[in-house]
């Protein structure tokens, strides 16, 4: 009997410590109590649902982010959509997961829940989160300008349903805050001191005024004390000006712009502005099937005959056969 007892508890001695082993290697494991990460989005309504423009990120050695997909269903993003992701954390050796809805910490992303996958030990964790919803997506203002007759304009924003447009008189708004809807508006009522000025505009969400996005600012403009005058005096809006080069006349409106290939009212007279913006005088013009006939200094004749001729035209310039 003794002769098998030896081996017995050899044998016996030899299971306790391998069995050692193992408790030993568990306790080195280490929880993993809590997961944070950074969830930055950037699609677009009408876009197709591309993983490229989600970006997940995280600080923490003891677990990677190996995988997501959208659980969404189509192929193209639409407004009414909240995009549902599911992430997959994979933990790194010696770590796995114990932890609670409440230790996992999401900027950029809401938490819907998070599953240990079966058969993995815990080293594995499915993390479902839905991102901004489509509608409450804004982007971003690629430029703003302002000119010297008071215009600002500005790129449009993708959701933006309206824009909040200040005013800045070298450091201080004038005026306050305005909010419109389209991408421009003339400021020159606001531009009525001589000084220097730029605007600055951002966009607000068109579905929520709540969310809206970062200030840009315009180059500086100066405002000299004949334009601040003109503002002033023409309810901010920068008279127009006749303008000469070696090609002839032609007449720069408030904003910049000018006539082509059409009929202008200018300080009560009727001018006609060729292709390429140029007054036309002492010629004939015809208009809709119409002729009207322009005197030397470019102003349509009325009530008269053309000198040289016999041709007579009406009240309204037209000629009379």
């Amino acid at each position: 009997m003794k002769q098998w007892r030896k081996p017995a508890v050899a044998l016996f001695a030899g299971l306790l410590s391998v069995l050692a082993i193992f408790p030993a290697q568990a306790a080195s494991r280490e929880k993993i109590t809590s997961v944070n990460l950074t969830v930055t989005s950037e699609m677009s309504v009408g876009e197709d649902r591309d993983l490229a423009e989600i970006e997940i990120e995280t600080r923490s050695d003891k677990y990677t982010v190996d995988d997501y997909e959208i659980l969404n269903e189509g192929f193209e993003w639409e407004e009414t959509d909240v995009p549902r992701i599911m992430v997959t954390l994979t933990a790194a050796d010696n770590y796995y997961f114990s932890l609670r809805s409440s230790d996992v910490h999401l900027d950029g992303a809401t938490y819907v829940k998070a599953v240990r996958q079966s058969g993995m030990d815990s080293t594995v964790l499915l993390i479902t989160m839905d991102l901004p919803s489509m509608a409450s997506r804004l982007g971003e203002l690629e430029q703003v300008s302002l000119d010297e007759y008071g215009n600002a304009s500005w790129s449009q924003a993708e959701g933006a349903g309206y824009y909040e447009v200040c005013v800045i008189r070298n450091a201080t708004i004038v005026g306050g805050t305005q909010t419109v809807e389209g991408t421009s508006l003339n400021v020159g009522n606001l531009m009525t001191v001589p000084s220097n000025y730029t605007v600055k505009v951002r966009p607000v969400n068109k579905s929520d005024w709540n969310i809206k996005g970062r200030w840009v600012k315009s180059d500086s403009v100066y405002i000299d004390g004949i334009r601040a005058k003109e503002f002033k005096e023409n309810g901010g809006v920068a008279a127009g000006q006749w303008l000469q080069d070696a090609q002839g006349w032609w007449f720069r409106n408030s904003d910049g712009s000018y006539t082509t290939e059409n009929w202008q009212l200018v300080g009560g007279k009727w001018y006609y502005f060729d292709a390429n913006g140029y007054m036309k005088a002492n010629q004939w013009i015809l208009t809709n099937g119409l002729y009207y006939y322009v005197g030397q200094d470019g102003a349509m004749l009325t009530d008269t005959y053309v000198p040289g001729t016999q041709y007579y035209v009406d009240s309204t310039g037209k000629w009379v056969e």
